[in-house]
């Protein structure tokens, strides 16, 4: 399933330090690290921290084309998982 890039775009304006892009039940959500036990996210699978994704794109401010590049990326390493 790609990887929206509207979705790492909410994952880098969370307000969350430790914010995390997870899929579950076909979506991607932006969560805190605290709120991966919650009920509504069991089974949730991590993508990609906050502090990943500005790693991976390696400049500042983001462009639109690195977030293209890392999303799919990770389109590709969320195929591997099965996700």
């Amino acid at each position: 399933m790609p990887v929206p890039v509207e979705d790492l775009k909410l994952l880098l304006q969370s307000p969350r330090q430790d914010a995390v892009l997870v899929h579950v039940e076909g979506r991607y959500v932006v969560a805190g690290s605290a709120e991966l036990g919650a009920d509504s996210l069991r089974g949730a699978v991590p993508v990609v921290t906050r502090a990943d994704v500005l790693d991976r794109a390696g400049e500042s401010p983001v462009t639109d084309r690195a977030l293209a590049e890392i999303a799919a990326m990770l389109a590709s390493a969320v195929d591997n998982r099965g996700g």
